[in-house]
């Protein structure tokens, strides 16, 4: 088909929009000699743009509404016009369909043949938004497999089998399979096996917040044995905690999954952690942040040296901001190395490396031996003990810029967390560039949203007597009835100015950093709640979950 009128070349307009380099765009060519793949899957595979990147730079060039594919629910009837090679061969995910209109997300730039297509087979005129290619992909293969294989009445007939199996000679492979597809149908993060006096419960925790999704009677304490010996635990150890891990794929999607027993009054307790082999990441719009917040968050990831580090509880995405940070950088101009437990994201260009407590590769023995390989940045997993803490800020000290996560509730909490770890206050002014706090919020299902007038109560917990219609989910079958679909994120972002920095070395409390830091603008993360409570995204509820009150 013969271009536009007008129409860029997709690596000119990633150009244009500062995505990408001239030394990208070389780098990439020189791998096309070796691989000869295309120019724009290699600037993918390097992790020099995202699919987002792709998806919403067509969506401009061509006048069409981008959309985040995770936030749709596609109608089973829409569905069935379809098939799932169709949608996969041809990049498209339908959606609904309303008279002779079929709503459709696609991936591509050439939506005539396209259109061609649907009309075709199915007599329907197409509507077409962009989306992502490896999301469309990934959806289309969720949403046809479970239309096709209601994974719930699979586990409930598999169970009366097992029940029925006396003898206890049925494998529990297919159960167990059709427990992880259930977790990855309700995007659950972690499988919970809690043992109780009469029955043994299977709940998941999703987007944070716990849910129960059924109970099995207690002949299924094998299971647990069968889990342990996939983990490559000792099944003949039931008095201590034990961790292991597994592999395995999920609709052909790969995953990692570590597995923590711990033992009580009614047998062993099982949580297992689905963590997705990534290609893909997000970028930092993808994450939540506001656009002014990513300048400053750019300029802090910028800097030459010095320490970053990213707060907040377990399973807040301090790893995913990193990486988003990480992906900004010009990765052709610079040398990154990381120590992480485990790698999540996969770069090419960037050197990741994983600690291996046996081997006595340590967060701290792999900083001091980054020192030899000439870093420019080195991103460490987590800082929790006094040796990693003061390796990763004498590295920062000597001309690296060293990025890290901390376990605190607030960005300020940082600095008693790394005094605490005997970090003296000279070395900690001195080295500190920033500190982001974050926490995962629920967002409002947008297929339930609806509007209301708020309380009073709820007004002075926001602190903003201005608001006139605040918004919460009914429920539905997208949500799973519970008013929210997927997570966003709220933040505080501290940059350590020269007064501030002056403070920090004369060891002032938090109550004095605290106070110069708000009359030189910085915004706590409840200011980040109630800004995304205004706009539709949260309910007060879900702030309330997160920040109490």
């Amino acid at each position: 088909m013969a271009d536009k009128p007008n129409r860029k070349p997709l690596g000119v307009l990633l150009q244009e929009k500062k995505l990408i380099s001239k030394s990208h765009i070389d780098l990439a060519l020189q791998d096309q000699k070796v691989t000869r793949d295309r120019v724009g899957e290699i600037l993918e595979r390097l992790g020099f743009i995202s699919q987002y990147d792709v998806a919403t730079t067509i969506a401009e060039q061509e006048h069409r509404e981008y959309v985040n594919v995770d936030d749709l629910v596609p109608d089973e009837t829409t569905l069935r016009l379809f098939n799932l090679n169709l949608c996969q061969t041809h990049q498209f995910l339908p959606i609904s369909h309303k008279n002779d209109v079929v709503q459709v997300i696609t991936a591509t730039d050439d939506v005539e043949n396209l259109e061609r297509l649907i009309s075709r087979h199915t007599g329907l005129r197409p509507q077409f938004k962009q989306g992502e290619r490896g999301k469309i992909q990934n959806m289309a293969q969720y949403y046809y497999y479970f239309l096709e294989n209601p994974v719930e009445k699979l586990i409930e007939r598999e169970l009366q089998l097992l029940a029925a199996d006396t003898d206890g000679v049925r494998s529990l492979d297919p159960f167990i399979n059709n427990m992880m597809q259930l977790a990855v149908k309700t995007r659950a993060s972690d499988i919970h096996i809690r043992p109780m006096d009469r029955s043994i419960n299977l709940a998941c925790r999703v987007d944070g917040v716990m849910r129960s999704l059924f109970s099995m009677p207690l002949t299924m304490k094998r299971l647990i044995t069968t889990i342990k010996m996939r983990s490559d635990m000792d099944i003949a150890e039931q008095r201590l905690p034990q961790d292991g891990s597994f592999s395995g794929d999920i609709l052909n999607n790969r995953y990692d999954f570590r597995v923590s027993t711990t033992v009580c009054p009614f047998g062993e307790n099982v949580v297992i952690r689905l963590l997705p082999m990534r290609s893909d990441f997000m970028g930092l719009p993808q994450l939540g942040f506001d656009p002014e917040d990513i300048e400053i968050l750019k300029n802090i990831f910028n800097h030459p040296y010095g320490i970053v580090l990213l707060t907040g509880p377990t399973g807040s995405g301090k790893t995913t901001t990193l990486y988003a940070a990480v992906r900004a950088l010009n990765l052709t101009e610079k040398n990154i190395l990381t120590v992480e437990n485990p790698i999540e994201y996969r770069i090419p260009l960037v050197r990741q490396t994983q600690i291996n407590i046996k081997a006595g590769y340590t967060f701290a023995n792999a900083i001091r031996h980054f020192l030899r390989h000439d870093p420019d940045v080195i991103l460490v997993g987590e800082i929790r003990d006094k040796e990693t803490a003061e390796t990763a800020l004498s590295a920062s000290e000597t001309g690296h810029l060293v990025l890290s996560t901390l376990h605190t509730n607030t960005a300020f909490g940082a600095i008693p967390r790394l005094r605490s770890l005997n970090i003296p206050p000279f070395m900690l002014a001195d080295a500190l560039v920033g500190v982001v706090s974050q926490r995962l919020v629920r967002r409002i299902c947008s297929n339930c949203k609806e509007e209301y007038t708020p309380t009073e109560e709820e007004l002075a917990y926001l602190g903003d007597a201005t608001i006139r219609k605040l918004y919460r989910g009914r429920g539905c079958g997208a949500c799973l009835e519970t008013g929210y679909h997927g997570r966003t994120m709220i933040y505080e972002i501290m940059r350590t100015s020269p007064s501030l920095a002056m403070q920090i070395n004369r060891d002032e409390s938090l109550d004095v950093l605290l106070a110069t830091a708000r009359d030189q603008g910085f915004q706590d993360i409840m200011a980040s709640a109630v800004k995304k409570v205004r706009r539709g995204d949260l309910s007060v509820n879900e702030v309330k979950r997160a920040l109490g009150g």
